[in-house]
């Protein structure tokens, strides 16, 4: 297998909406041919490192290279590994942050001329950023322009995750985070009083970490194309998925520390998904037959429930399953509701199959 680094600067500012596509399809991509690897963003400047087989690394490479949102590709570092640095993402996504900027080495590698590193140059650099990034692959949850203030309380967030990661949210407690955070526990409570509080932040900002980037593909392709979206990054957390099923039984009783929050998130994530819904009729990509409030229901129980049977059943693929259901679920929209005994709905059986729906296509 190889590990391979590369930096490339963008042609021109990165939108948003083109970094949620780039996201999506490039997670797909990776999916399907079985890359991993991760993609830090900087500004204009871009550093991806992709690891699998030899052949496959380097056609997705050169893939990279014809892209024309890409100028100035360079290969700054190749690996020849046993295991994978990152076998969990298709692709890790991380975002400009102060943490970024500050990896030594980090801007260097964009200059054409850049200062002599003993050992190598660029090579040294690029190896130091991949050796960064095994150590701290989800330390940059920092945004850019966070006052001094809150750093240490994301800091904590941080170490917070990776204990997640390790040991799951029912293992996981104060003292392993604080020694994570490299605090003491005193410190860590100064900011939060209790485990739940500290929980509460962390399932708020990971959530919205991995789901912010994505948002504008609800208005560019749909609200079924945004839950896509979700379940593939998703499905590469599973310590989240755990943490967000962790959430739900504090939520249903209102005398639970965060009971009240939990379900306000929840609840903005579902208007969030109605009016992307709304949206969608407005545009003509969902017929005016789906009544957006309960196609809201339908695609939630869809969405919720393919989450808990990701995490009980071995092997589940919930991206097919959930792109299944979803491509007959949308159909159903087309027609007028009817209420019908359950027992009495005859089976259609000469329909054939239907191929798996294009990610952004509409059937």
């Amino acid at each position: 297998m190889l590990s391979l680094v590369y930096v490339s600067t963008m042609a021109r500012p990165v939108t948003d909406e083109e970094l949620a596509e780039i996201l999506v399809i490039a997670r797909e991509k990776n999916l399907q041919l079985g890359i991993t690897g991760i993609l830090a963003h900087q500004g204009s400047n871009c550093l991806g490192i992709i690891e699998g087989d030899d052949d496959v690394v380097r056609e997705r490479f050169a893939g990279i290279r014809q892209d024309p949102r890409h100028i100035n590709v360079r290969e700054v570092a190749v690996d020849h590994i046993s295991a994978r640095a990152f076998p969990e993402w298709s692709m890790a996504f991380q975002s400009a942050d102060p943490l970024i900027k500050d990896i030594p080495g980090f801007l260097d590698l964009f200059t054409d001329h850049p200062d002599p590193v003993p050992g190598g140059g660029n090579t040294s650099r690029a190896k130091a950023l991949l050796e960064w990034f095994r150590k701290h692959p989800l330390a940059p949850l920092t945004d850019q322009g966070v006052g001094d203030a809150i750093e240490p309380r994301l800091q904590i967030i941080s170490a917070a995750i990776m204990v997640l990661h390790d040991v799951g949210v029912e293992r996981a407690d104060m003292d392993q985070i604080a020694d994570t955070a490299g605090i003491s526990v005193d410190a860590l409570r100064q900011h939060f009083p209790t485990r739940q509080s500290l929980l509460t932040a962390t399932v708020d900002r990971w959530s919205s970490t991995l789901s912010r980037p994505l948002l504008p593909i609800a208005e560019q392709y749909g609200a079924v194309a945004y839950l896509h979206a979700l379940i593939v990054a998703y499905a590469e957390e599973p310590a989240l998925m755990r943490l967000l099923a962790s959430t739900l039984a504090a939520s249903s009783d209102p005398a639970n520390e965060g009971a009240d929050y939990y379900r306000t998130l929840y609840l903005r994530f579902r208007q969030t998904i109605r009016t992307a819904l709304e949206h969608d009729i407005r545009t003509g990509r969902e017929p005016n037959t789906m009544e957006p409030a309960r196609a809201t229901e339908q695609l939630l129980a869809l969405y919720d429930g393919l989450r808990v049977q990701a995490l009980l059943v071995p092997g589940f693929d919930i991206i097919e399953a959930f792109d299944r259901a979803a491509s007959r679920m949308r159909r159903g929209w087309s027609e007028d509701y009817r209420r019908t005994d359950l027992f009495e709905i005859p089976l259609d059986r000469t329909r054939e199959h239907t191929a798996r729906p294009d990610l952004f296509g509409s059937q």
